[in-house]
């Protein structure tokens, strides 16, 4: 493999690691702090959309109905924004990262005021870009926030290492199971923070993403430009 992109490898990695930990962290705030709605697992806030829907309970509906809307939206910008960078390489990163970390403040400094309607929304676009811009760990195409894929495609890589030998999906093996490991992670960090104060979670997430960006200012990473 090339240098250079043996070094995009290993800046993807580390930004997939620190987004499906992230991920994991806001979906257990959704849960815990906006009536049961997940930021990034569509299925499950489908699933509950239908059941309110079916069952009259329109006002409950809505939180899942903002989430959706919000991850669609976000995963539609964040092609857009793939499509437009995808030459400017590791330095593309950067504004990737710039936008998760002023989107993520204000949402902890103002979350306060605003209503959930509107958090939903913000933190399901944020989920959507999330999924579509950090989707590679060593090599390994990853959903950093929808689990169900991950361990489906984590299975049947298991399938082909046992019967068929096949090296490369014992490798696939290794590294969706730690993304499924570091979500998990990140799940139960974000529910500690959110029992211990609502506010938290958001706050953590928001230093997270700061320290991602200043990561990819530092020379380690310009190096590799």
């Amino acid at each position: 493999m090339p240098e250079n992109n043996e070094n995009l490898l290993y800046i993807s990695s580390g930004l997939t690691v620190i987004s499906s930990f992230m991920m994991g962290m806001v979906d257990a705030y959704t849960f815990m702090q906006q009536s049961g709605a997940f930021a990034s697992a569509q299925t499950g806030n489908l699933v509950i959309l239908s059941v309110k829907a079916f069952s009259g309970e329109w006002a409950q509906m809505l939180s899942h109905l903002w989430t959706f809307a919000g991850f669609a939206i976000g995963a539609f910008a964040g092609e857009a924004i793939n499509e437009r960078s995808k030459d400017k390489g590791i330095r593309s990163y950067r504004h990737y990262l710039l936008i998760r970390v002023i989107v993520l403040f204000a949402l902890a400094f103002f979350q306060e005021q605003i209503t959930g309607a509107v958090m939903l929304v913000i933190l399901g676009t944020l989920a959507g870009y999330e999924l579509t811009v950090f989707r590679k760990f060593r090599g390994t195409a990853v959903n950093n926030a929808i689990m169900s894929g991950n361990v489906k495609n984590m299975m049947n890589d298991l399938y082909h290492y046992v019967f068929n030998k096949d090296k490369g999906a014992k490798t696939r093996v290794i590294n969706l199971a730690a993304i499924i490991f570091i979500f998990m992670l990140g799940a139960g960090v974000g529910t500690l923070l959110t029992l211990l104060h609502p506010s938290w979670a958001l706050w953590a997430a928001c230093i997270i993403a700061a320290l991602a960006y200043f990561w990819m200012l530092s020379p380690a990473t310009r190096t590799f430009e």
